[in-house]
């Protein structure tokens, strides 16, 4: 599935914008349209995805972005060959060039290929970090990782108002915008991982948590009302359900995983790379609120 990532949507949906912003009169187009996937995720009659699967679909993802970006920044170093004795920087970009590891005599008064040099050296940093994948250039060790995408998309930012600003606007246009445009898109989780189970397999988890705890012993022969009034309430509790020590069902180890795991994914790839639960098989409300509580 990541192979139509590679060969289609990653540079396709950049120029679906230009298009969009051509047709506007250069109208600036929030990045609305976005792209998200079950794979890794949906697990709702497949007991193979686990907290594991979750993960390793998302290291994937990451993977298939950061080298995506790591080819578009090696080219336009290529591009952006422009000499300070030539052209003007802005304060921000020659500073954004300073602070690049690149110290090759051949390039100390190249600002735009500095900077981008330091630049893929942070994202091979980071694609070692989010999927321990090897970047397949190194003009310079890898160095310190971004934190997050928004860190790397401010750093082409600064490349694009220098070059704005000193009537470089046509150099932008070609590679510049469309892989500012794709960060934006993409991130570096590359698409939202949609999560989804049924209804039933939660119950069965909140009904073991609230026996252990001894809050509800039979929780999944209440009616429908005093269910709701126990979620309610328990939501409303800062208190963990889990009793420490207690060795629970290997299901209910299993899809606490995934939350656990969900938590972990969005601290390490962004907010945008798991935003929707999709409950399968949804009747009341009490099939809803289960799934916050678990949360």
């Amino acid at each position: 599935a990541l192979s139509y990532y590679e060969a289609t949507f990653l540079r396709e949906i950049p120029k679906i914008y230009a298009d969009l912003e051509r047709a506007l009169g250069q109208e600036k187009v929030h990045s609305f349209l976005r792209m998200g996937q079950w794979i890794g995720g949906d697990r709702d009659g497949n007991p193979n995805v686990t907290a594991d699967t979750l993960a390793q679909a998302l290291r994937r993802q990451s993977e298939v972005a950061l080298r995506h970006y790591l080819t578009e920044v090696h080219l336009l170093g290529g591009e952006l060959s422009l000499s300070a004795r030539l052209v003007d920087v802005t304060p921000e970009m020659q500073a954004l060039a300073h602070s690049s590891p690149d110290t090759n005599e051949h390039r100390l008064d190249e600002p735009y290929r500095r900077a981008l040099t330091g630049i893929y050296a942070r994202l091979a940093a980071t694609l070692q970090e989010l999927s321990g994948g090897v970047a397949a250039r190194h003009a310079v060790a890898p160095q310190n990782p971004y934190a997050s995408a928004a860190d790397f998309l401010a750093e082409l930012r600064t490349i694009e108002a220098s070059l704005q600003a000193h009537h470089g606007t046509p150099l932008a246009a070609q590679r510049l915008h469309p892989l500012i445009r794709a960060v934006e898109v993409f991130g570096f989780h590359l698409a939202t991982v949609d999560l989804r189970q049924s209804s039933d397999q939660h119950e069965r988890v909140v009904a073991e948590l609230l026996a252990v705890a001894r809050i509800e012993p039979e929780y999944a022969a209440l009616p429908e009302d005093a269910r709701r009034a126990v979620l309610m309430r328990l939501l409303q509790d800062a208190r963990p359900l889990r009793v420490m020590g207690t060795l629970y069902s290997e299901h209910t180890r299993s899809e606490l995983a995934i939350f656990e795991a969900a938590l972990r994914m969005r601290q390490r790839y962004g907010r945008d790379a798991i935003r929707h639960y999709i409950i399968s098989h949804t009747e009341t409300v009490s099939d809803l609120l289960e799934v916050p509580l678990l949360q």
